[in-house]
C-alpha cells in the first residue's frame, strides 16, 4: 500500500526540482455522463515537490490508510492546485506562502457551516461531533456539508471562490457507535449515485473507521458541491468527518478564525 505523497508523485514524473510542468486540460466526467473540462496552469515542478514535501510531513502521524487515500489521489490533488493557480497565477508554496501564492489545508469542522442552523446564518462548526436525537427521514436535515451564505436555504451547494478548491477523497468516523451509513453528493447541481459507507466493516483490525470514495469530489474554482449522509440509528454523538484537502491563497489562510 503506497502511503507517500512523495513517492507516487515520483512514480508520475511529477516531483523534480527544476523545470515546469506546461498548461494542460483535465476532464472531469459529471453523474450525467458529460464531460467537463478544467485549465490547469503552467507551473513550476518545485512547487509540486514542496506540496509533496509537507503533504508527507502532515500525514507522517496519521492512520496509514488515511495516508494512502492522499498518495492514491496525489496526482488528482495536483491537478486541484495547478486550476487554483489559473487564477491566483502566483504559483504554490506552501507554508511559507504569502499573497495569492497557494497553500493547502487538511479539512477542519471550523471551515465549513453548521448544518444545524437554517435557513444558513454563517454559523461554523466547532467540531465534527454532530447530536443525533433520532434518525433522521429523507425529508429531514440530512445535509453535511453546505453553502455558507447567509440566508440560503439548506441544502444550498458549498460554492468555491475564484482561487480555491476543494477535494473530498474518502470520510472517517472515530466514534464508538456509529450513525451513518450512506452518503449522497451533488456536484454542480447534479446528484451522484448514493454510496454505502459502512464503517462497521471498514478496516476492523487497525482502530478507526475508515472508507474510500469510489471517486474523489473535486470541486474547481467556481464550482459548487454539496454532501448529504443518512442517519439510520438514534444516539447521541455522530463523529463523521470527511478526508481531504482545501486549496487557498496563502493570504485566506493567515487568519485562524476564518480558515
Amino acid at each position: 500500500m503506497q502511503t507517500s505523497v512523495v513517492e507516487a508523485l515520483k512514480a508520475q514524473n511529477l516531483y523534480k526540482e527544476t523545470g515546469r510542468i506546461m498548461e494542460q486540460m483535465a476532464v472531469t466526467i459529471t453523474a450525467s455522463g458529460e464531460q467537463k473540462e478544467h485549465k490547469l496552469a503552467e507551473m513550476d515542478y518545485l512547487d509540486i515537490k514542496t506540496f509533496a514535501d509537507e503533504m508527507d510531513i502532515a500525514l507522517k502521524l496519521q492512520n496509514e490508510y488515511v495516508q494512502s487515500l492522499y498518495a492514491k489521489n496525489a496526482t488528482k490533488l495536483v491537478d486541484l492546485i495547478r486550476a487554483v493557480n489559473v487564477e491566483s497565477a502566483s504559483g504554490f508554496k506552501g507554508a511559507v506562502g504569502s499573497g495569492r501564492q497557494l497553500d493547502a489545508i487538511m479539512l477542519r469542522a471550523e471551515q465549513f457551516q453548521d448544518p444545524d442552523i437554517f435557513p444558513i446564518v454563517p454559523t461554523y462548526r466547532t467540531s465534527w461531533i454532530r447530536t443525533i436525537t433520532a434518525p433522521m427521514a429523507a425529508a429531514g436535515p440530512t445535509v453535511f456539508i453546505e453553502s455558507d451564505v447567509a440566508g440560503a436555504a439548506a441544502g444550498t451547494e458549498l460554492a468555491m471562490a475564484d482561487e480555491e478548491g476543494l477535494a473530498i477523497l474518502g470520510f472517517a468516523n472515530p466514534g464508538a457507535t456509529l450513525y451513518v451509513d450512506a452518503i449522497q453528493l451533488t456536484y454542480i447541481a447534479q446528484a451522484y449515485n448514493i454510496q454505502n459507507l459502512d464503517f462497521e466493516m471498514a478496516n476492523p483490525f487497525v482502530g478507526d473507521s475508515i472508507v474510500e470514495l469510489k471517486q474523489p469530489l473535486l470541486i474547481f474554482p467556481k464550482e459548487t458541491g454539496l454532501v448529504r449522509v443518512k442517519y439510520y440509528r438514534a444516539g447521541v454523538a455522530d463523529e463523521l468527518r470527511p478526508i481531504g484537502l482545501w486549496v487557498k491563497m496563502s493570504s485566506n489562510l493567515r487568519n485562524l478564525l476564518t480558515s
